[in-house]
């Protein structure tokens, strides 16, 4: 190979270099060397290379063998055999000469000829492969795999440096997977435009294979080249760091620090996958030994059209020595520019957050946002995201946004108390599968009110952040967006929302599944327990969501409850995990669902006696909670108070009138209260981990955009009710930001004298000092709807700023000695 590189290479000239001795071969030369010499064309004694090339082709084709040619699979010894013949020196294969054709080619030095015939003898690979069927199958497969091996044609360059000095590369985002509906769909569009089950499935295929007979060739070619792929990929042989995950940009990785030589460095675009995988750990060991720079983006840019724009991707840098850990990260980015910017950046301004104050995606950049990080602060990673036990060499990586974030992180850890060490004291369950649980007949789609919180089985939308009762299906739901907001202040005291499935079995009850806590064994809808949403979406204002269910109440598997054998560690649990402390946590893993595994690493907070009042008092708005409000009621809850002391908005009284009986008032109703209620319960939960008050501020402004936006165009009015709101969980709440002239005229009036009556928008009434807004609708979530209403807003209108409520709530439990 080296000697060919000599008689090829010509001299050129670069500008500012010692001009060297020019030489220049023809390309007729050129390319007589490379395909005699190193192809074996026109010569009749095979090169090294084509010799090797085939024996290496072999060992491939092998994954990739064609079914209908299974026949023609060689033996071990059939195949050592062959491989023998191919590079060994063998006096028993005789070659038949041609007289049109050369033994080697003419521009072959004759001292490599006679090394050649010395050592490896005189073969011709095209006469060997004519003669063996399975060598021709070789042939078939390799030409149309196109394998690559990297040894064989940069040999000069694994002889000389050991391997290459830099790779670059965006490999394909693909997990490969067999998809029979995308050849079978082209003869039968059914398979791609339904779900079948796997009996109709077979009598289908069947079907289609009788009434298109050529289809069958074609389907068994693709099925035999996507699972030869996928076998090829997840082979521990092949790819033992992929643990068996065929995705094809992980495989660039390993495959890249294997030709890469001792100082390789090697830069890659691709998903973030390899950080959060749950079984990426041998991978990630291999990763974090290289890894220098890890710059983590979002695709809100569109900077990638083809992929959503929520997708997340990283830029990472590997060094191929193995080394002690130390690498830099930022994450959150939406633009190269922001990188060099962050390097560049020398001041002392506050950092922003995801988005700008002007709710556009932040490219700005801030030396803070460079992250550091080693050993230790894989450790923490290790503990707080990752199973009890796990390396720190497997740890998954957060997204940290800013370096202050650590010290957040080590007070989580540094936490005394965790959930899963009270494990045998709870149970988890996603209970009944939207999709299998409706095939096996144990529940059905059927959208009504049910008669009994028994029937009732909770979806995602049912609920919100401490809000049991956010959401009811309307009457027809196709999808999640056919929900409608409750209006807290006017539903019954034993209300329940509409449930779009419903039990289809008789023996449903007897499926739920039982919990044995002190030898009591009990169905698990006998408790209170805890519910979360369990997909994961960083997009929207709360990534986590959770709530406390009544007794009776079911869910799909969009939601993930547990069950307490102590109520206490119920309340504990709902009261951080509806913080945005715990929210930030969750955000920062970088996960697409929030299994129990996951939370049972969290802390489990000592509650105080204002952090469990709020807590029920966001909770029990009907009497399907009265025995936990009367259970969990403590004396101290009426000498509580709100920390905002002069705020119109707020009921003063509220702490003081609670009673030990449960009763409709006990209950936060509306919306300006129930989000005071949260914005105390962040900063206490904060004080109970000690963080600082800066430390919670700033995960408010940068790690909740969406929620800051919502909170800076939300307008209460003097009862406390939202009157206006961009927030886009809350349809149909408050007025629209423009007037909608086909819309149900508005009335304003102004010392109960209508003064005004026409459609409005926000716009209209901003500036409104006094007077009221009377809005009649079409209420359609009650049992016995639809009815209609009148809502009225009471002017001035005020919107709030979280920032300094939380200023003033830390200042006031500070006072009170929370602290």
């Amino acid at each position: 190979m080296d000697d060919m590189k000599k008689k090829t290479t010509d001299t050129i000239h670069v500008w500012g270099q010692k001009k060297a001795q020019k030489h220049e071969t023809k390309i007729e030369y050129k390319d007589t060397v490379f395909a005699q010499e190193k192809l074996s064309a026109d010569v009749k004694n095979s090169s090294p290379y084509t010799r090797l090339k085939i024996v290496m082709d072999y060992w491939c084709s092998l994954w990739f063998w064609p079914i209908d040619e299974a026949d023609k699979l060689p033996t071990r010894s059939e195949f050592l055999e062959d491989i023998s013949k191919l590079v060994e020196k063998r006096a028993d294969i005789i070659m038949e000469l041609d007289a049109n054709k050369s033994l080697f080619s003419d521009t072959m030095d004759e001292d490599i000829r006679q090394i050649q015939l010395d050592e490896l003898g005189f073969i011709d690979v095209n006469e060997l492969i004519a003669k063996s069927d399975r060598l021709q199958v070789v042939q078939e497969v390799s030409a149309k795999q196109k394998f690559l091996h990297w040894e064989l044609e940069f040999a000069d360059v694994f002889a000389k440096k050991g391997g290459f000095d830099l790779i670059l590369g965006n490999p394909p985002w693909i997990k490969v997977v067999w998809n029979e509906s995308g050849i079978m769909g082209e003869s039968n569009p059914l398979f791609d435009i339904r779900q079948f089950s796997a009996s109709k499935l077979n009598e289908l295929r069947s079907n289609t294979f009788e009434n298109y007979p050529s289809l069958l060739k074609e389907y068994t070619k693709e099925y035999t080249n996507a699972s030869s792929t996928q076998n090829f990929l997840g082979s521990n042989t092949n790819y033992p760091l992929l643990e068996g995950k065929a995705n094809l940009y992980k495989c660039f990785l390993p495959k890249a620090w294997g030709i890469s030589n001792s100082k390789g460095i090697s830069g890659f675009i691709h998903p973030e996958g390899v950080y959060d995988d749950p079984k990426g750990g041998l991978l990630r060991t291999e990763i974090y030994r290289r890894l220098r720079y890890h710059f983590q983006y979002k695709n809100e840019l569109s900077l990638f059209q083809e992929v959503s724009h929520t997708r997340k991707y990283s830029v990472n840098i590997f060094k191929n020595k193995n080394s002690n850990i130390d690498f830099l990260h930022i994450s959150n980015l939406f633009s190269p520019q922001t990188i060099d910017a962050c390097f560049e950046h020398d001041s002392d301004e506050e950092v922003g957050g995801i988005k700008n104050n002007v709710n556009k995606w932040n490219t700005n950049g801030h030396k803070s946002r460079v992250v550091s990080i080693g050993k230790k602060n894989l450790e923490l990673f290790a503990k707080l995201y990752d199973k009890e036990g796990t390396s720190y060499l497997q740890a998954r990586l957060p997204s940290i946004h800013v370096e202050e974030f650590m010290s957040v992180i080590q007070k989580f850890v540094n936490y005394s108390k965790r959930l899963g060490d009270i494990k045998s004291t709870y149970y988890s369950t996603d209970m009944w599968n939207e999709t299998t649980d409706q095939s096996n007949g144990i529940i059905e789609r059927n959208t009504t009110f049910p008669d009994s919180s028994k029937e009732l089985i909770l979806s995602g939308p049912h609920f919100m952040v401490g809000n049991p009762l956010y959401k009811t299906p309307r009457k027809l739901c196709p999808q999640s967006s056919y929900y409608d907001v409750l209006d807290l202040t006017i539903i019954d005291d034993e209300y329940l929302p509409r449930t779009n499935y419903t039990p289809s079995v008789s023996d449903y009850d007897n499926r739920i599944p039982i919990v044995n806590f002190k030898g009591d064994r009990k169905k698990i809808t006998n408790f209170y327990r805890y519910f979360h949403r369990r997909r994961i979406d960083s997009s929207v204002e709360r990534t986590l969501i959770p709530i406390i269910s009544s007794k009776g109440i079911s869910h799909i598997n969009a939601v993930i409850s547990f069950v307490f054998e102590d109520t206490n560690n119920l309340i504990s649990l709902q009261t951080a995990m509806q913080s945005i402390v715990f929210d930030f946590i969750v955000k920062s893993s970088g996960k697409e669902d929030l299994m129990a595994e996951i939370i049972s690493i969290f802390p489990l907070i000592e509650t105080t006696d204002n952090m469990k009042s709020r807590t029920l008092l966001l909770t029990c708005l009907t009497t399907h909670y009265k025995e936990l409000y009367e259970e969990q009621y403590n004396k101290k809850f009426t000498s509580d108070s709100w920390t905002k002391k002069d705020d119109p908005r707020l009921n003063h009284n509220f702490f003081t009138n609670l009673t030990p009986n449960w009763q409709r008032d006990v209950a936060l109703r509306t919306d300006y209260e129930r989000r005071q209620a949260l914005v105390e319960i962040d900063v206490l939960v904060a004080q109970e981990l000690k963080l600082t008050l800066e430390e919670l501020k700033t995960i408010y402004r940068i790690q909740f955009p969406v929620l800051k936006q919502n909170e800076n165009e939300t307008f209460y009015d003097i009862n406390g009710r939202i009157v206006f709101t961009v927030s886009k969980g809350l349809t149909g709440v408050g007025l629209p930001r423009k007037a909608d002239k086909t819309a149900t005229p508005y009335k304003i009036v102004i010392d109960g004298e209508i003064v005004e009556e026409k459609p409005l928008g926000w716009e209209d009434i901003i500036n409104m000092r006094t007077g009221e807004i009377h809005r009649t609708i079409i209420d359609d979530t009650m049992p016995n709807g639809p009815i209609e209403r009148t809502i009225i807003y009471v002017a001035p209108f005020a919107k709030c700023d979280r920032e300094k409520d939380y200023e003033v709530a830390w200042a006031e439990f500070e006072r009170r000695g929370n602290v």
